[in-house]
């Protein structure tokens, strides 16, 4: 039997599962994210191998690891990390790539796209055979965050100060927010601050509960978001110049459909919309497999939805 770790660190988590070459995870590991613009490059690489060492010390008395496939924000920046990481492995396959390629593999599989993820990031990247990936924005949150999961929470927690000091319109933000949090968003500033960008990502969650109760404010924010990715899907035709396929992650759109759907009904003419309808973690799991040779079945499928979501998933705020 052969044994695989697949990771997937985005800025708000890390999900890493051990797994077998049927599909079964033996193992889990879920934890603070590892985004290194967030946490730094020496961060990154200490909680990756950590996250590592841990499921390797989950293999079966006298198994070894066939291989390692690692989605992780941000790493193209850092071939640093990348060294680290395959060096504290000591000679084990390992392959550490950008965020979307889980997300990639998992609604795409092996064909050619377009990838969308609203997570605590934002990110648009054009996947062609024989080329480098190629990204439309998604250059973090100081410059491009669009749309994300931190632009939404960012936007709702503005409205909701603008509100309580007197210089923007009502919102029912600002009820929502303080009934969370226990009190007003300057009281809880220091919280916020704290908690830095995956905890203003959570705040996303407000602006489509109020959106769905009709307030103008929410809907402007809402509406912000989805052209920020239909701005990119238009560029992204004009590159590809004909339809193709989205392939779409991301907390954001996993847990509030509509806005994926607002985006697909705004899409260029003749693009379908693919979404992630497994963990994230799967398409890591599908790379692992395809780095070593491996064509993962549908029965590899059933496999890992029977046996990952035994594990917990724990709150990391």
């Amino acid at each position: 039997m052969k044994y695989y770790i697949g990771l997937d660190a985005s800025g708000s988590k890390s999900d890493g599962i051990l797994f077998d070459q049927r599909g079964c995870v033996i193992a889990r590991e879920y934890v603070r994210g590892a985004n290194a613009f967030d946490i730094g490059p020496a961060e990154t690489a200490r909680r990756l191998c950590e996250i590592s060492d841990k499921l390797m010390e989950k293999l079966p008395a006298g198994e070894k690891l066939a291989g390692l496939f690692g989605s992780v924000s941000v790493i193209s920046f850092y071939p640093d990390v990348i060294e680290k990481v395959q060096k504290h492995l000591s000679g084990i396959p390992c392959v550490l790539e950008s965020i979307v390629a889980s997300v990639m593999a998992a609604t795409l599989g092996k064909e050619d796209g377009v990838c969308l993820i609203s997570g605590t990031g934002s990110y648009c990247c054009i996947k062609e055979t024989g080329k480098p990936r190629k990204y439309i924005g998604s250059s973090g949150y100081l410059l491009d965050t669009g749309g994300s999961g931190y632009f939404l929470g960012q936007q709702a927690l503005i409205a909701a100060q603008r509100d309580q000091d007197g210089r923007g319109e009502k919102t029912l933000l600002t009820e929502m927010i303080a009934n969370e949090v226990g009190e007003s968003v300057v009281e809880h500033l220091p919280v916020i601050y704290a908690g830095g960008r995956p905890y203003i990502a959570s705040f996303a969650s407000h602006v489509f509960n109020a959106y769905a109760q009709g307030d103008a404010v929410a809907k402007r924010i809402f509406d912000e978001g989805v052209q920020c990715y239909v701005e990119s899907l238009e560029v992204a035709y004009r590159i590809l110049k004909h339809p193709f396929k989205i392939g779409v992650g991301g907390g954001v759109f996993l847990h509030f459909s509509e806005y994926a759907t607002a985006i697909a009904q705004r899409a260029p003419e003749g693009c379908t919309m693919l979404r992630l309808n497994m963990p994230a973690v799967y398409g890591s799991a599908l790379e692992a497999v395809w780095n070593d040779g491996g064509e993962p079945d549908e029965q590899f499928r059933a496999n890992f939805n029977r046996t990952y979501f035994q594990f917990p998933t724990p709150n990391l705020f």
